[in-house]
């Protein structure tokens, strides 16, 4: 169910109220944690607030106006500031879609973790409601790599009271291809990363084609790249990515086969929901031969046939 217009224009009007610091904190009604950032956005800190209202909805644009105005507490900042607009929000079953202005895409990486985090945890403290959307404009939200965050829940964040921003994270899951241990076929493995602010900063598709370069987690798989290459360039336009390793690359390892190496690649890559195919070149240069079999010209796509 939508909010009405007349919540919306009430949400404003309160939130004016108390960034002036008109409202006192007062300890009667149903008590929820709020999380705001610090002036240095480096962490979140709870404050708890009492909230007069006991209908979920109205319980919901009550946190709202809370995350919109400055806290009491001189140390702490509002967690939707900067010029951040709520634009609509609504209540459906146990799930609340909130529709943020633009501005809020010019929040820094960090800052706009730490945002998402305090958003989410805030709302989801009241009783009913397990999920949260943001959308920006009517917009998905989406990551780094252009892909939907999607539907959030307070588990997909660490209690991060009180600590660094580092340890504000959810999870990535990767699927990666390594090889088999003659070189001549691909295994698949998933990854699940910790996906910190640090991290968030790295477009997807580049910490993909790093922990291949990393190599296996363990010994039932087998590197298919060699340890020394040096990642380049990697750009993504029209679901197309383009790699640029340095003349490393070339050498391959444990006898790894150069089909094994490229669908290594390949097929983490096309794994991305935003990535179709993949070109390589190497030092910049698309005009020769990988290993003499493959032009660096070529566009390559998913191939399974070598998946044990």
């Amino acid at each position: 169910m939508k909010l009405s217009i007349k919540k919306l224009c009430l949400l404003a009007c309160l939130t004016v109220v108390l960034a002036a610091g008109c409202s006192k904190k007062e300890e009667h009604g149903t008590a929820i944690d709020i999380s705001y950032l610090n002036k240095n956005e480096t962490k979140l800190v709870k404050e708890t607030h009492y909230l007069e209202s006991t209908d979920t909805k109205d319980m919901i644009v009550e946190v709202l106006t809370l995350l919109c105005s400055v806290p009491d507490n001189k140390e702490l900042k509002a967690t939707l500031t900067s010029g951040i607009n709520i634009m609509t929000y609504s209540y459906d079953g146990e799930q609340v879609i909130v529709s943020l202005g633009e501005k809020y895409k010019e929040l820094s990486k960090t800052t706009e973790v730490l945002t998402r985090a305090a958003l989410v945890r805030s709302l989801t403290n009241i009783e009913g409601v397990n999920y949260v959307m943001i959308t920006i404009n009517g917009e998905p939200l989406t990551d780094v790599s252009g892909n939907a965050v999607g539907i959030m829940t307070a588990d997909m964040f660490v209690d991060n009271a009180g600590t660094k921003v580092e340890e504000v994270e959810s999870k990535v899951n990767l699927r990666l291809y390594f090889a088999n241990e003659a070189g001549d076929g691909l295994i698949a493995v998933n990854r699940e990363l910790s996906h910190n602010a640090d991290v968030s900063n790295v477009p997807m598709e580049k910490l993909v084609v790093e922990q291949l370069i990393s190599g296996p987690a363990n010994d039932e798989t087998y590197p298919t790249i060699n340890p020394a290459t040096k990642l380049v360039n990697i750009t993504v336009r029209d679901g197309v990515c383009y790699l640029t390793f340095d003349s490393s690359l070339i050498t391959a390892v444990n006898n790894v086969t150069t089909d094994v190496t490229i669908y290594s690649i390949v097929n983490s890559l096309v794994e991305l929901s935003n990535i179709n195919k993949v070109q390589i070149s190497i030092d910049g240069n698309k005009d020769g031969k990988f290993r003499d079999k493959y032009e660096l010209s070529t566009i390559f796509e998913r191939n399974l046939s070598l998946v044990q």
